[in-house]
């Protein structure tokens, strides 16, 4: 069943010199990687090693391989961590409590930033949005609103990796915003109590005022956490 480890391969030793550009800067989004044969070169190891190298960093989603150009690094490669993080959260029985903490952890960081940091052409944008989730138009997904809201917010902070931890927990986010605010309103009766909470935590980030966004981000998630208990 068992055998001796050995050690690592050439191809794995290809990947970590890749990796190794990106965490030092020399290779960024959208950069077009050297061809195999002039990586084969500077690395002194076989092409069929950085082909198998490739493809792994393929599968990982780290480059993108273009038919006819080449291959690339990819210019979102959060993404590919989306769909470990949720089998991660599904294999340790994550629950609703575990989804609340992590938002907290982001959102209530990332209101402060967005009222600071947020440009006016931003603050139209969110205010454009809010005025759809107050509307009364039945026809619009209030629940894609929500959801779209506070993936705006993330993106104001101008926090990278605020926004990149949004976007790889955005599986388990997506999911748990649209569940809550469905038991929101049915604990309610009416849709009228979510919605005013948004429209003041998008008055205060517009408003620049980052004290109150994130009072009223506290208590909205406050309502969420409540509502998933009792309902």
């Amino acid at each position: 069943m068992f055998y001796n480890i050995s050690n690592k391969k050439v191809y794995e030793l290809v990947i970590e010199q890749i990796q190794d550009s990106i965490l030092k800067g020399e290779l960024k989004k959208g950069d077009k990687l050297p061809s195999e044969r002039e990586l084969s070169e500077s690395m002194s190891v076989s092409r069929t090693s950085i082909r198998e190298a490739i493809r792994v960093l393929e599968t990982m989603g780290i480059i993108e391989s273009r038919q006819g150009e080449g291959n690339f690094i990819c210019n979102k490669i959060e993404s590919s961590l989306i769909q470990p993080l949720s089998m991660m959260f599904t294999l340790n029985n994550g629950s609703y409590e575990d989804i609340i903490e992590l938002r907290r952890i982001v959102e209530l960081e990332a209101v402060k930033l967005a009222a600071i940091r947020g440009t006016e052409e931003e603050f139209e944008d969110l205010k454009m949005i809010t005025q759809r989730l107050i509307g009364n138009d039945k026809i619009c997904n209030k629940a894609e609103i929500d959801k779209e809201i506070h993936y705006k917010i993330t993106c104001m902070s101008k926090n990278f990796l605020i926004k990149s931890l949004y976007n790889i927990s955005l599986n388990l986010l997506e999911d748990f915003i649209v569940n809550s605010r469905q038991k929101i309103v049915e604990y309610y009766h009416e849709e009228e109590t979510v919605n005013i909470q948004h429209k003041k935590i998008c008055e205060a980030i517009t408003s620049r005022d980052a004290e109150n966004a994130y009072k009223y981000m506290k208590e909205h998630l406050d309502l969420v956490k409540f509502t998933m208990e009792k309902v």
